[in-house]
């Protein structure tokens, strides 16, 4: 009986160690890190959306000092709370998947837009930029009425992000966009014998899906790994 009891005490402790490593069902949670800025627009809407997108995602949070002030950490009492320091903030960037900015304000993206890194969210953020991280914001907070000289320099900040490859899309839209985009990383190119660097060059962080005999070029195996590309091969 006591030797029963054990097994069931090992069994707990092993399922509550494969959830604090995001395992379930054999599949691994993408990392997912959430800075949030001071922004208050449309606010909980966004987090209900970043409920949503935490079922298929491990969203870890970063606080720029007028989030904490202004929206506040209990908010966020359910997600791991990061507190990154620009000398940190660079081999984390390579741990996670992509960057959320879903509570952008017009300071923030003024600074990123000219290149200011005054602060540990703005160095995260250029970080990520130079790096080629996805990163995926809202405009809610952050855009401003046209019409005049200074709101027309606003909305052209915004611009110079989604220059930068940066992704904008609405608050009632985030999850959607993101769990879509999740599903789009299987990319099957069954039909396909030769697989060359061509193939791969709008291809990142997806699994592709290959016949048992197709052929890899050598470069199309570098490419894939500068993308965060995997091959995997349909028996």
């Amino acid at each position: 009986m006591e030797f029963d009891l054990l097994i069931d005490q090992v069994i707990k402790e092993v399922m509550k160690k494969l959830k604090s490593q995001n395992i379930v069902s054999g599949l691994e949670k993408k990392r997912c890190l959430v800075i949030v800025n001071g922004g208050t627009v449309n606010l909980d809407q966004v987090l209900l959306q970043l409920k949503e997108i935490s079922c298929d995602y491990d969203l870890q949070i970063q606080f720029s000092q007028a989030g904490k002030e202004i929206v506040g950490e209990e908010r966020f009492s359910g997600y791991e709370i990061k507190e990154l320091s620009m000398k940190e903030s660079s081999s984390f960037l390579k741990e996670i998947d992509m960057v959320l900015l879903p509570m952008l304000t017009k300071n923030t993206c003024a600074k990123v837009a000219v290149g200011i890194r005054d602060n540990t969210v703005t160095y995260i953020i250029s970080k990520a930029i130079s790096s080629g991280k996805e990163i995926v914001a809202l405009n809610d907070s952050c855009t401003a009425e046209e019409g005049t000289a200074y709101g027309n320099q606003l909305n052209l900040n915004i611009k110079k992000l989604k220059s930068y490859g940066i992704t904008f899309v609405k608050s009632t839209e985030l999850s959607n966009y993101i769990l879509r985009e999740k599903k789009k990383r299987i990319t099957s190119l069954r039909e396909k014998k030769i697989i060359t660097v061509k193939d791969l060059f709008s291809i990142k962080n997806s699994k592709i899906v290959l016949s048992e005999d197709t052929i890899i070029t050598a470069l199309a195996e570098e490419k894939a790994k500068d993308n965060e590309v995997i091959f995997e091969i349909e028996k």
